[in-house]
């Protein structure tokens, strides 16, 4: 396993493989380790470490096991932060920054296929519904 390394200025997007990252401490303090695959990177690379910012981040939108999400470092003069789905740490606590968390937070292909699901039952139900007779025949 290797882990990723996030560059200043390049947006990354993964695919998060768990629900919870695998958690511990050492001399620099606590470390959240977190699983990916897929994404839009193509290496040997399939972990990274986050800080515990950039945790509560990926905690504050609920991304967990499947959800898509983009990360990009970013820089300000001598300040590196983190952007998770377009949105900063700062912009998560704002007043108003309900509404700005709920439109970045990911949405899973479970939840993306139960939508679908719901849709075609729909279909399904106005389909049994309906009576054809012969004079809906057309010849």
């Amino acid at each position: 396993m290797s882990a990723m390394k996030f560059v200043v200025g390049e947006p990354k997007k993964l695919t998060l493989a768990f629900d919870e990252p695998k958690t511990g401490t050492n001399s620099y303090g606590a470390w959240y380790m977190y699983g990916f695959k897929n994404g839009d990177l193509s290496s040997d690379k399939d972990c990274f470490f986050a800080t515990a910012s950039l945790h509560a981040m990926i905690k504050t939108l609920g991304a967990g096991e499947g959800d898509e999400i983009t990360i990009e470092k970013c820089q300000e003069g001598e300040i590196a932060f983190f952007k998770v789905n377009g949105l900063t740490l700062d912009e998560m606590n704002k007043g108003g920054s309900a509404q700005k968390i709920v439109e970045a937070s990911p949405t899973s292909e479970v939840d993306k296929l139960k939508a679908r699901i719901k849709e075609l039952e729909l279909q399904l139900a106005s389909y049994k519904d309906s009576r054809v007779t012969d004079a809906d025949i057309p010849f």
